[in-house]
């Protein structure tokens, strides 16, 4: 039924689009892109900012129920339950949330920030989350997200040797899935064989680092070799 209606909807979209034409953006998301953009350029500190755009993402989100914006908008209720952590509420109020878009939104392919916000679950909450995910979305990008979220709640190795398990799963399964500017495939090598102290000792030539540049250019560190470089590794979460 869902293909039938997949298909439909696919043929009537050719035949009222004009060839070379993109279709107008979505009113909802652009409403939604608007919403998030004045929070993330609020002068008020990340606490201040949450409490006073929270009763604004719920409104939108019940409003527009139903919808992939809401998805999104739910996404970002969920991230930012980091603020309720202090008051010991954070779990708590995440996980009624993901559990709500799992029973109505298992198909979206959005679901996949659930593993990069997995700070905000219990470990046996994301077991629980990432479980389904990998068992039952439809999206491999999203299958592949819950894995690599079971697989960093373990070491990448055991103390004898043996590989985490779920990073072995991305490089049988998943290792061509995107994730930002690199693969599950490559971030899971990465885990399992990191260079070595020697490796980076001073004095001992860079390793190679590729990449895509901020133009999407494919870069590699060699391609500086001669030159002063600075590297600024960062992190967000």
């Amino acid at each position: 039924m869902k293909a039938s209606v997949a298909a439909a909807s696919l043929v009537l979209f050719l035949a009222t689009t004009p060839a070379g034409q993109e279709p107008a953006p979505d009113p909802v998301a652009k409403e939604l892109a608007g919403l998030l953009a004045r929070h993330e350029s609020s002068e008020l500190s990340y606490p201040e900012a949450y409490r006073a755009f929270l009763p604004r993402v719920q409104a939108f989100a019940e409003e527009h129920r139903g919808t992939e914006p809401e998805v999104r908008a739910v996404l970002w209720l969920i991230q930012n339950t980091w603020w309720l952590r202090e008051a010991g509420a954070m779990e708590s109020t995440a996980m009624p949330l993901a559990q709500d878009l799992l029973a109505r939104h298992l198909d979206s392919p959005q679901l996949d920030l659930l593993g990069e916000y997995r700070y905000v679950f219990t470990k046996e909450q994301q077991r629980t989350l990432y479980a389904r995910l990998i068992a039952e979305s439809p999206h491999r990008h999203v299958q592949a997200a819950a894995v690599f979220g079971l697989a960093l709640a373990s070491p990448a190795r055991s103390a004898t040797g043996l590989p985490n398990p779920h990073l072995v799963t991305l490089l049988e399964d998943y290792a061509d899935v995107r994730w930002r500017q690199t693969t599950f495939g490559r971030i899971a090598d990465a885990h399992l064989n990191p260079l070595s102290a020697a490796d980076l000792a001073v004095g001992r030539k860079a390793p190679e680092i590729e990449g895509i540049d901020q133009d999407g250019k494919p870069l590699k560190l060699s391609d500086f070799r001669g030159k002063v470089v600075l590297l600024d590794f960062w992190g967000d979460w």
